[in-house]
């Protein structure tokens, strides 16, 4: 597995923009196309472009060879998936300025492999809620983050990001969303991973596989490594 984030403020730079739009599979380029404001755009570009890229950079299989010949699906819920390379799993996020991407699979295209399926969700850290965490965490997450918030309230708002995007990425992960109950989960694997100050990234998978650290990348990296 292989978990990569993107800060993606030079997506302002309309030059940048175009290049990166032109990059991307024809999915993705719809995504963008929907979205009505700049920043909605930039973040969902940089989220293609570190599939691209984790495609590439992690599995090893040529980006410009995939997006011609397998096409996007998504499922019930919205996870997206390849229709004809099922040994690939990924999932992606965006929050911010951050886009983040994790990539998991073989470079075999019919080799399917459900128990390597992955999750991923960035939160930039917000003002904790309790009416909000109430109806969304389990009665155990609940109650140690009204104790933290009593305490201290930014050490709250630290514990109330990071359980929302721990929930977010287990039901990415099943492709059911945030109201999953918990008992039909079954063993699910979880890491957290702190990018600078302001955000949370937590990465769900069946499998403990996890890297130690993501790899933050930088627009211009990612162009310059899709062009060889």
């Amino acid at each position: 597995m292989n978990i990569y984030v993107l800060n993606v403020e030079e997506l302002n730079r309309e030059e940048i923009f175009q290049k990166a739009y032109d990059t991307v599979d024809a999915f993705r380029k719809e995504k963008v196309d929907k979205c009505q404001r700049q920043p909605d755009k930039n973040r969902s570009l940089g989220a293609g472009l570190l599939l691209s890229y984790g495609i590439s950079d992690g599995l090893k299989i040529p980006w410009r060879k995939l997006k011609e010949q397998c096409g996007i699906n998504c499922g019930k819920y919205g996870k997206p998936y390849f229709q004809e390379w099922k040994g690939i799993s990924f999932n992606l996020s965006h929050s911010g300025s951050y886009a983040a991407c994790a990539v998991s699979g073989t470079e075999t295209p019919y080799e399917c492999h459900g128990d390597g399926e992955v999750g991923i969700d960035i939160q930039k850290v917000r003002s904790c809620s309790l009416k909000v965490a109430a109806k969304v965490f389990s009665e155990e997450d609940y109650e140690r983050l009204e104790e933290v918030c009593l305490k201290d309230k930014s050490q709250g708002d630290l514990l109330f990001s990071r359980l929302w995007a721990e929930r977010e990425s287990r039901g990415k992960l099943l492709g059911t969303g945030i109201f999953l109950p918990e008992e039909t989960a079954g063993k699910i694997y979880q890491k957290d991973y702190s990018v600078g100050k302001e955000y949370w990234v937590s990465v769900a998978a069946k499998r403990d596989e996890f890297p130690e650290e993501i790899c933050e990348l930088t627009v211009e990296e990612v162009l310059c490594a899709l062009e060889h």
